[in-house]
Order: structure tokens, then sequence, then C-alpha cells
């Protein structure tokens, strides 16, 4: 008997819990398995997290919870009454320069499809397009959500004692008033023999900039539109992402890949060989990721691997520290390699350029070879008004082939790659040669 009480009260205290809505969140889909859209499918997912984590009444569950309540379905009969159980399926695929993207709820208690929708994005708006699959999402689900019931609320019986509300003596409240109305008379009677004295100016006197106001004349504002121009608060945030991604752009754009020399003999003179050292260029695939989804870039174009993105001064502020740089062409750089024997001293050096006066110069210190192999990947282009990256996904394989003595080329010890500005690059070789 004891056991039977036991056992009821529990199933009564369970049932008092609120019922409580399972999302089973999968992965979204790349239909088309196209890799230069496969990054998107995170960060859709992410977003669903995102919008539903802190919604009262939901639970968000992975595809593992999926597998352990389908192998074991007796699972959720435990679960508070009136739960219902939803299972999210999305997939997208990528149309010329639009994100197709297909949501499905199902419910997995009869597997009937419930609500469906489809979303149709610009390539170029990712952001926006991750912001409609999660309120598209949300407002799918809203109907399932149960009210929540605010705990908060205080109800009283019908003979409970109701609170007796203080009143203010009438003559309490007026010569409040009268006094306050003293107070505010006199300091505007202050302000006006100040302002009749020259003493000091009315605020009320100076027009405020871009706020229209009411005159004899009609409507005026004032504006200052160099200020429009240079710097725009509302653009803070955007400028201070966009600032992090030049840096990188900037000063270390670039995955280099080193790999061991090739030892080639020469059948005809067991003296020498040649070395061949293979280097791989290309850039850091996270600068272009964080562009395409942290930059609310105005304007795209793809072309094969050529990417080129637009940026306007509506949706950023340019300091003029950037613009001079890259009307200068003060960040573009050019590798310079340097291999060392085992004492530390240079036995051979690289300059990768196609300037005529790099493979004019000669050494009679280190060997000297003026190559020409690397391309530079990325290219600015700025104005008063706009800034264009244009940016190459491709890998240059270069090779760097020497013939050296069999006894210098055992003393090869090190190979280190530099960047070296283009501006600099005279006086960085100079004390090599």
């Amino acid at each position: 008997m004891r056991k039977i009480l036991i056992l009821l009260f529990a199933c009564q205290l369970f049932s008092f819990q609120e019922p409580i809505v399972y999302l089973y969140v999968l992965p979204f889909e790349n239909i088309d398995s196209d890799p230069t859209v496969e990054w998107i499918a995170p960060g859709l997912s992410d977003m669903v997290n995102g919008e539903l984590k802190n919604q009262p009444g939901i639970k968000l569950k992975t595809k593992e919870d999926l597998e352990i309540v389908m192998n074991d379905r007796r699972l959720m009969m435990r679960q508070p009454r009136g739960s219902r159980n939803f299972l999210l399926l999305g997939k997208f695929k990528r149309k010329l320069d639009e994100i197709h993207v297909d949501i499905q709820l199902v419910d997995i208690s009869n597997w009937e499809e419930e609500k469906t929708d489809k979303i149709i994005q610009k390539y170029s708006e990712i952001p926006l397009l991750n912001q409609n699959v999660g309120s598209s999402i949300r407002k799918m689900i809203s109907s399932y959500i149960p009210k929540q019931i605010n705990k908060n609320t205080l109800t009283y019986s019908s003979y409970s004692k109701p609170k007796i509300e203080k009143k203010l003596d009438p003559v309490y409240s007026e010569s409040n008033k009268l006094v306050y109305s003293l107070d505010s008379q006199i300091a505007e009677l202050e302000a006006s023999m100040d302002a009749l004295l020259g003493a000091r100016k009315r605020e009320d006197s100076i027009p405020e900039k871009g706020v229209t106001r009411k005159e004899y004349s009609g409507w005026n504002m004032d504006f200052n539109i160099d200020e429009r121009i240079e710097y725009n608060p509302k653009n803070a945030a955007n400028t201070k992402m966009l600032s992090t991604v030049l840096d990188q752009l900037l000063n270390n754009p670039y995955d280099i890949e080193l790999e061991k020399p090739e030892l080639i003999y020469h059948n005809d003179d067991e003296l020498y060989m040649t070395v061949r050292f293979p280097v791989s260029y290309k850039l850091k695939e996270q600068i272009i990721k964080d562009m395409l989804t942290n930059l609310p870039y105005t304007g795209l174009e793809q072309n094969g691997s050529l990417t080129v993105f637009y940026f306007n001064k509506e949706s950023f502020n340019f300091t003029e520290k950037v613009v001079n740089r890259i009307k200068s062409g003060d960040y573009r750089a050019v590798p310079i390699i340097r291999i060392y024997d085992k004492n530390e001293n240079i036995l051979v050096v690289i300059a990768d350029s196609p300037e005529s006066y790099i493979h004019s110069k000669n050494s009679s210190r280190v060997l000297y070879i003026p190559q020409n192999q690397f391309s530079h990947l990325i290219e600015f282009t700025v104005g008063g008004w706009s800034m264009q990256v244009a940016m190459e996904t491709v890998e240059i394989n270069a090779v760097y082939e020497m013939i050296l003595p069999v006894s210098q080329m055992e003393e090869m010890n090190n190979i280190n790659l530099k960047f070296v500005k283009e501006n600099e690059l005279e006086s960085f070789l100079d004390p090599l040669l």
C-alpha cells in the first residue's frame, strides 16, 4: 500500500510539470555538395540554436539525442504531459548568386510533416539569410509553445484585507507645487538676465545640428557636411570589424608551406647537384570567410577564382591612416628566401619580384637568384567614397631551383622565407649581397 501511494504521489507531481516542446535540430544539408558554400551549414544551425536557446518552453536537442529517443521511444512517455517532439530538417543549395533554403518541421510521434518554409536570399547577404532563417523557425514553432504562467502574480482570497492607500494632505501637495514653480521661475529669470547682459548664452538659443526646428522664416536645420562624410558614429561597429580584417590583409594575408628540398644528381658531373625548393602560397581561408560572413559589404562579384568586395562610406568610416597606406602601396610585399649553413651563414638569397632593378643585382658573397614566380593574390582600390578588395582564391606552387657544389649543398641546414615590403626591398638586400 505504501509503494502504491508513493507511486501515485510521484505521478501526480509529474503531471503538474508544464509541457515542453523538444526540438531536435539536425545539421543543414548541402544538397549539391558544393564545397564553395559548405561553410554556410554550421552557420545556419548556430542561428537556430541562438534564436531559440533562451526561449521558455523549448528544449533544443541534437542528432545524438534523436538517436537515443528512436532507440527507446519509451523515453517520450516520461516527458511532462502535453509535451511535443519535433524534428527540424533543413537543406540548402546555391543557384547563381542566390542561396535557397528549405525548412521542414516533422512531428516525431507520427512522422507527419507539420510545417514547411522556403527562404531565398542573395549570396552576398549571408547575415540577412541567417536572420530570415531564425525568424522563420521561431514563427513555425511558436504555435506549439505552451503559454507560460506568470508565477510572480499574487492572488488574494475574497476575505483578504486590502491595504489602505495613504493620501497626502491637499495643502501639502499644493505647497510643493508652488515652491517648485517659484524655483523654476527664479532660475528662468536669472538665465534671461545673464543672456541680456552677455554673461552667458542660453542653451535654447544655440541651434542643435541635425535637428529640424520651426522659426518665423520656416523650417530650418543646421548640419556639418564634412562631419557626415568623414565620420558617422553609427558605423563604428562595422568599421571596427573592417579594421580587424584589413590588418590581416595588409600585414599577413598568406598561408605559406615550405617543402623539403629535392636533390637531383648530375650523371655527367658528380661534383654538382641541382637543388629544388618547392614553396606554395595562398590566401588565408579564414580571412575570406570573415569577409563573407561578418562584414556588411555593399557589393560582391565572383568570376571563377576572383572575388571582389565593395565597401562604401554609408556603412564604414575609412580612416586616413588606412586610406593613405593603400594609396601609397605601402602594404605590398614580396618573398625573400635565405638559405643558411650550420653556422648560420647565408649561402643563398632568392628574391622573388618582378622589379627590373632586383634582377640586375649580383653578389660575390652569396649565390643570388632573382625570380618572378610569386604574384600578389590581393589588391586594393580606394577612392573618396568607396573601397574595393579583390582576392584570388588560387594556390601558387613555386619551385626555386639552383645548381650547387655537392660540398656546399651538404652544408645547408635551414631555409627562411620572409615577406619584405617593396619600398624596403633594396635596403634589405644590400647588406646581404
